[in-house]
């Protein structure tokens, strides 16, 4: 499960967006599917990068890279980035 932050909460009515992933994967595996998701369902709006560009963060508010192993029914939280002047 994804908790939602920020801009990222346009994928989703709720804060969290459910995804399926194979057994034994990972953050960069997750990010490809959120980059297909984005593209096929909101090629419209900003988020072509968000898939790319955000942090991700484990239930324990710690930061995770790619290689990071996800494990079943774990909450991943999407931090995109922010920007401003």
């Amino acid at each position: 499960q994804l908790k939602l932050y920020g801009l990222s909460k346009i994928l989703s009515n709720q804060d969290i967006l459910n995804i399926k992933l194979p057994n034994n994967s990972n953050v960069e595996n997750l990010r490809d599917i959120l980059n297909k998701i984005i593209s096929e369902k909101y090629s419209k709006s900003n988020l072509e990068n968000l898939a790319k560009t955000a942090a991700f963060f484990s239930e324990k508010d710690e930061f995770v890279s790619d290689s990071y192993k996800l494990k079943d029914k774990e909450f991943i939280s999407i931090i995109p980035p922010v920007g401003g002047g």
